[in-house]
């Protein structure tokens, strides 16, 4: 065999893959190339933007109704207390009530009841309207609080006792009227005691629209329109009962407008004046 035409080894070394060099190696193995970081900001920005969306409105300064105060609150928890204390002739005296909204019966029945427990139960819900009729008022009169609680505070006091003395003049006038112009006693009593039930009911009534006002002020005007219309639905209805008991021709038509005009209206808007005269 020829010699010659042997293959030989190559006399030079084969190209490795890479250096011996640790740095040359890692050069080998990682690319340096840029990140694309358009992604990861797109993301963000659409983060914050619906951060910014649901964050609301700034924080403002909130001036709390006077109301909310421990001696107005104290007054109304006071109130309520004293309804549980007569609790047991509540339902009884309650039904009682809505019956002497509209009846005109001429003698009473056997179930009917006639004991202190009822007078007491008709002059805590008395007490509990002048309460709601006080703040009716001062939310009337003054629909912004005022930054002066102590101020605002004494208003209200001031505006509840309005509302309790006018409670009791109406009283007083109306016993009169009825001893005076009733057909008969028992016609007398039944307007009395259809005004109490009136007042009472319209009290119990007030109560969830005055107090929605002072602890919503976001529905003031919702809740200040519905109290407006629960006292004068009170009153129309006691008037309406008046009206039945009293009218009995055109002469008599005369005098139930002279009192529609005297203890109806006029002093209604005394009492807005005197308020008003009171907040300022």
């Amino acid at each position: 065999m020829n010699t010659d035409t042997l293959p030989q080894p190559p006399q030079a070394p084969l190209p490795r893959p890479f250096d011996a060099s640790l740095d040359h190696a890692l050069g080998a193995m990682v690319e340096a190339r840029p990140i694309d970081m358009s992604l990861f900001k797109a993301c963000a920005e659409e983060a914050a933007r619906q951060s910014a969306l649901c964050s609301g409105r700034p924080a403002e300064p909130r001036v709390l109704h006077p109301a909310r105060q421990p001696a107005v609150l104290g007054v109304l928890a006071v109130l309520f207390v004293a309804c549980l204390l007569v609790y047991s002739y509540f339902g009884r005296a309650m039904a009682e009530s809505v019956n002497d909204l509209w009846s005109l019966r001429s003698r009473e029945n056997a179930f009917d009841d006639t004991a202190s427990g009822r007078r007491r139960v008709q002059w805590v819900l008395a007490l509990q309207y002048a309460a709601y009729v006080g703040l009716l008022l001062y939310a009337i009169v003054d629909p912004v609080p005022e930054a002066d609680t102590p101020l605002a505070m004494r208003h209200i006091m001031a505006m509840m006792s309005v509302a309790a003395a006018y409670y009791v003049f109406q009283l007083g006038v109306y016993n009169v009227l009825a001893y005076t112009f009733a057909p008969d006693a028992g016609a007398g009593h039944r307007w009395v005691d259809g005004f109490q039930a009136s007042q009472g009911i319209t009290g119990l009534v007030l109560s969830v629209p005055v107090l929605a006002m002072v602890f919503y002020p976001d529905a003031f005007l919702a809740c200040l329109t519905a109290a407006v219309t629960v006292y004068f639905m009170g009153r129309l209805i006691f008037i309406i009962k008046g009206f039945r008991i009293f009218y009995t021709g055109y002469t008599s038509l005369v005098y139930f407008i002279l009192y529609l005009c005297t203890l109806e209206i006029v002093p209604v808007l005394c009492i807005l004046a005197l308020a008003g005269t009171i907040a300022r």
